[in-house]
């Protein structure tokens, strides 16, 4: 249905970005005439899904995207499961942690995540979506999906790193992942933070959830990342044990 598809390309839209946007810029993103985008805003200001700045005239998510997420997370017994755990990663070992989830063929999305209570933490967002391989998490997906190398190429390429790695090594990256049962990135994603992840598997024996670890790097010495990694894989693996039983 066009006018379901446009109204969720709108939303994705405004989730990517961080601050408001006008009609002007919202229907030339969408590519789609001002009129029509304007139709569907007013039909999702309704609804509480965006707000609108009267001053500015220009639109945002709307407090009804939180409540949507909230009862979504209370409904997933996966998101209930992975908090748990999320916390007493977090309090161990004194780090921001995350649970992304593959949502479509090009996105992952942040579906849960637990903040340290003793340190200065690393700010993430629910519902934050990126592409399939970005970071960390995504080195987990790419080891884990059967894609071929122009496969694994085309998403590489889609992601908006900001100290991008060379493809040859991010491929062997990738492959170090599958071997050592977690993923890294030091900056590559996002400069001055390094990430690690591992691998949730499904009963099918699929990857489409990552559990993450975040730290600021000039705060995490070896010793401190080798401990995380440890206790991250035991943490993903009880999991999946739990998915599974």
């Amino acid at each position: 249905v066009p006018a379901v598809k446009r109204a969720a390309e709108i939303l994705w839209l405004m989730a990517e970005r961080s601050s408001p946007m006008t009609l002007s810029q919202i229907s030339h993103s969408v590519d789609s005439l001002p009129s029509t985008c304007l139709h569907t805003l007013r039909e999702l200001v309704t609804a509480r899904l965006v707000s609108v700045n009267r001053s500015t005239k220009s639109y945002s998510l709307g407090e009804g995207i939180r409540e949507l997420a909230q009862s979504a997370a209370q409904q997933d017994n996966f998101a209930e499961i992975a908090r748990v755990h999320l916390q007493r990663l977090s309090t161990q070992m004194d780090v921001t942690t995350t649970v992304t989830a593959q949502t479509d063929e090009k996105h992952i999305t942040l579906i849960a995540f637990a903040s340290p209570s003793k340190s200065v933490s690393l700010n993430v967002t629910l519902g934050a979506r990126v592409p399939t391989f970005s970071g960390a998490a995504g080195r987990c997906i790419a080891a884990h999906s059967g894609l071929s190398k122009a496969e694994l190429k085309t998403g590489f390429f889609a992601v908006k790193w900001e100290n991008p790695p060379e493809f040859k090594n991010w491929l062997d990256e990738v492959e170090q992942t599958r071997i050592q049962g977690y993923g890294e990135d030091h900056g590559n994603f996002n400069v001055g933070v390094t990430a690690l992840s591992a691998p949730i598997f499904s009963p099918d024996g699929t990857v489409s959830r990552v559990i993450g670890c975040f730290a600021i790097s000039a705060q995490l010495d070896q010793s401190h990342e080798r401990k995380i990694s440890q206790v991250l894989m035991q943490t993903a693996s009880d999991i999946s044990t739990q998915l599974g039983s």
